[in-house]
């Protein structure tokens, strides 16, 4: 980034942060607080400016649009002396935070083969999951949990109640294992239903195991239930095929699976929650089958270093993301499936900007595509341009 160019993208944000509404993390007096710089290193080289701490809002604000950072973070922990080293900070607790990344959560030739927005759109399933493990399994309510779009490539999640506050990294790697189903067993979730009833009040076959109705329970059963209505539609050989496959078994045990799969009494049995005491061959096959699905479609994947260490920076809700000059942008979590990124978070307007293209690039922002290509001169609406030059694809001509 040339001398020119870093100069209009940090007066960019300036401007941004003289306007923008920015919000503050409740106790932002007692957090450390650290930022990157339009300096002569960046983007070259990040130097993070850290162990600082602000006493109000007003001074918060004064330095933000004074300094205009390319990247505002802030740590999770709250601090007696949080402007001090780290040894010497005295930790008081911290908030619980989950950082949803699209290159944690696809495979490197997913990520290379998808377009932005298709990055963003596996990394939002992803974050809907996480919502529903929090809500659901954890018994959060929707108000005491912030949803963050990260400004780049995912979703950042924090939950600030006194509950969490106070738990270690071990405890919070122990809720990661169970988000991301680590030594899920579908027996650990089995009970005799021996005084259990049926949704009509009539007492269940004897013998029957029931899978527990919340939770991981529920996964379980729902993800065995769709498989097997799956399988007994298809055809017999493809059948077996994916049934081998997933449940590890043999053909004879496959064929059995598929019999159990198409025999409507024992499905209304399994639909109602039932798991019959099969031989223990079939049985064992369906644990599997049912624990590797859900799995698949049910478990999430956080990065797990992010919620485990109780000290961590995480970017400011309301900041701007310096390397694609998008907002770090609060989401409504009633409203997240209509949120989309790549026109709501954007945070520039339409001024025509004269670039100069240093790398082939494409994006697609506010529903309208541009494609550049290297060594051509374009003009470009202001928040396109900032993006390109923020990604390191233009310059400013």
């Amino acid at each position: 980034m040339d001398e020119k160019t870093r100069l209009f993208v940090k007066r960019r944000f300036e401007e941004y942060y003289r306007r923008a509404g920015i919000e503050l993390p409740g106790d932002f007096w007692q957090r450390e607080w650290g930022f990157v710089h339009f300096d002569q290193y960046y983007p070259t080289k990040l130097v993070m400016r850290r162990h600082k701490s602000f006493p109000t809002r007003d001074d918060v604000l004064r330095y933000l649009r004074e300094d205009a950072p390319a990247h505002a973070y802030y740590s999770s922990a709250l601090y007696q002396y949080p402007a001090a080293a780290m040894p010497n900070k005295g930790w008081i607790g911290s908030d619980l935070i989950f950082d949803l990344d699209a290159d944690h959560i696809l495979s490197e030739a997913e990520f290379k083969r998808s377009s932005y927005a298709e990055l963003l759109e596996r990394v939002k399933q992803e974050t809907v999951k996480l919502l529903d493990f929090l809500i659901t399994d954890f018994g959060f309510g929707e108000e005491q949990i912030e949803l963050v779009f990260s400004g780049s490539r995912g979703y950042h999640v924090h939950i600030r109640t006194p509950e969490v506050r106070g738990l270690g990294s071990r405890e919070r790697r122990e809720i990661v294992d169970y988000l991301m189903a680590t030594g899920l067993e579908m027996d650990r979730f089995l009970v005799d239903d021996g005084k259990e009833k049926g949704s009509g009040g009539e007492k269940l076959g004897r013998g029957d195991l029931r899978l527990l109705p919340d939770g991981w329970g529920k996964r379980l059963l729902n993800g065995l239930i769709e498989f097997l209505h799956e399988i007994a539609e298809m055809e017999e050989e493809r059948a077996i095929e994916v049934v081998r496959k997933v449940g590890e078994l043999e053909r004879k045990k496959a064929l059995e699976i598929i019999r159990i799969a198409r025999d409507e009494s024992v499905m209304r049995r399994i639909e109602d929650g039932q798991i019959p005491r099969f031989a223990k061959p079939i049985r064992t096959g369906i644990t599997r089958m049912a624990t590797n699905i859900a799995r698949v479609k049910s478990a999430d994947r956080p990065d797990e270093p992010v919620t485990a260490d109780i000290k961590r920076l995480i970017r400011l809700p309301t900041s701007l993301h310096g390397k694609s000059s998008l907002e770090v942008k609060p989401v409504q979590i009633e409203s997240f499936q209509e949120f989309d990124p790549l026109a709501d978070a954007v945070a520039f307007g339409d001024s025509p900007v004269k670039v100069q293209v240093v790398r082939d690039a494409t994006i697609t922002l506010k529903s309208e595509r541009y494609e550049l290509k290297a060594g051509e001169s374009a003009s470009v609406p202001e928040h396109v341009a900032l993006y390109f030059i923020c990604r390191g694809a233009a310059e400013i001509q």
